[in-house]
């Protein structure tokens, strides 16, 4: 296990990358020979409007990169499953930084009432095989993922989460919560959670209350249930940790308080080949309390799977 710890800074310049490959290849588009240039942005700066998910179908934002990895004609695919409670937007700070590496698709996690369903989801709607991030939920979803296929994930990000089950004491809070949102007070639920998925010194942020508002709304009270009977059903997978040979990165928060650091440490140290990154400063919500920082971890884990 290779652990580091990472704080947010000034974004630096990000040096030229450039791809032989594609220059060698006349079927592939000249326009992708520098990252820099593709995406027309310095040091990885993200930025990725609000969008609610579609109202139909599997929730899907597709970006054709003209950068390398794996997968089908030499691409890399990545399937990003958001957290609980969360669209797409939960995504919006390092969506760039993915999409320079390949092509992402935002997983549907508002259709099914169990983990495994999301799952099974994933798979049957991504051909082949792709590289998968999940945060909090959407950690449990990529386990379940690799536990069901483990040659279709070519590389895992695990993001502010845990392989255990939930314990009883957490089962009641969910029960609670979702009694809340059953009695028609989604509105009361949402404002009550946001202290607990940010650090502590971050309660009073405004704007972050305002992005959490933002990306939980489009989810709304009827997928988040389904959601919660998910959670609260999911298996541990634990034992299954040391089986997972792909490049893997564990990116927790120092300050998480909705799961603590200590469920990351126990990822971690089954899995001797992965590398775990903590972000000082950062809570639950750690792509948007500490952005540059959560760019760097992802963009150096997609660099690892390339």
């Amino acid at each position: 296990m290779r652990q580091c710890h990472v704080t947010d800074r000034p974004q630096a310049e990000p040096r030229a990358l450039q791809h032989q490959r594609r220059a060698k290849d006349p079927r592939l588009p000249s326009r992708g020979l520098d990252r820099r240039n593709n995406l027309n942005r310095p040091g990885r700066t993200s930025q990725m409007n609000s969008r609610s998910p579609h109202s139909t179908g599997r929730c899907e934002v597709t970006f054709d990169s003209t950068v390398g990895g794996s997968g089908e004609n030499g691409f890399m695919k990545i399937v990003l499953v958001p957290p609980l409670l969360c669209s797409p937007l939960a995504y919006a700070p390092v969506i760039d930084t993915v999409w320079s590496h390949g092509q992402v698709t935002l997983a549907d996690t508002r259709h099914d009432d169990t983990i495994s369903a999301m799952a099974e989801r994933i798979l049957l709607e991504n051909a082949g095989e792709f590289a998968l991030l999940g945060t909090s939920m959407g950690g449990y979803v990529a386990l379940e993922v690799v536990r069901q296929a483990p040659d279709r994930v070519t590389a895992l990000a695990l993001v502010s989460t845990s392989a255990r089950a939930d314990t009883t004491e957490q089962v009641k809070a969910r029960s609670s919560q979702s009694a809340l949102v059953e009695d028609g007070h989604f509105d009361a639920l949402v404002n009550a959670a946001f202290p607990g998925v940010v650090a502590a010194n971050n309660e009073s942020d405004q704007a972050l209350l305002a992005t959490w508002r933002a990306m939980t709304a489009p989810v709304g009270p009827g997928a988040f249930l389904r959601q919660q009977r998910a959670v609260v059903q999911r298996a541990d997978l634990r034992s299954m940790l040391p089986s997972i040979t792909c490049p893997t990165v564990i990116i927790h928060g120092a300050a998480d308080r909705l799961i603590p650091l200590d469920a990351a440490e126990e990822t971690a140290a089954a899995m001797p080949a992965a590398t775990f990154t903590i972000i000082e400063g950062a809570g639950h919500f750690l792509f948007h309390e500490r952005p540059a920082a959560a760019r760097d971890a992802v963009g150096t884990w997609l660099e690892s799977a390339e």
